[in-house]
């Protein structure tokens, strides 16, 4: 079986050129912009600041894979201190390393 490349993989558009998790994230972070724009009792330059902040988080997630580079930054961060290479090989399900080859 063969893996096809991201770039090539069809993708369901469902509304306005977007696919389902894009319109699941815009979904969830709608009501926080909505909120802040028109309940917030402040003036209106606090308001669209306080808007732009969730509306950022959005776009990040919704164009920009936010999702992912925060998956591997957490996981960049929970493995920068391993120096011993039995966790080494755990954590990244390396089978054994001989000569310079990893071998799975």
């Amino acid at each position: 079986m063969y893996e096809i490349p991201q770039q090539l993989e069809y993708k369901e558009k469902i509304v306005f050129g977007l696919t389902f998790p894009q319109l699941a994230y815009a979904m969830v972070f709608f009501p926080f912009v909505f909120s802040f724009l028109f309940k917030l009792n402040a003036s209106i330059y606090v308001r669209v600041f306080l808007a732009c902040i969730p509306a950022l988080l959005a776009s990040g997630f919704m164009f920009f894979d936010l999702s992912t580079h925060l998956r591997d930054w957490y996981t960049w961060f929970k493995l920068r201190e391993l120096k011993e290479p039995d966790k080494i090989k755990s954590a990244l399900g390396i089978g054994e390393i001989q000569e310079g080859f990893i071998y799975g």
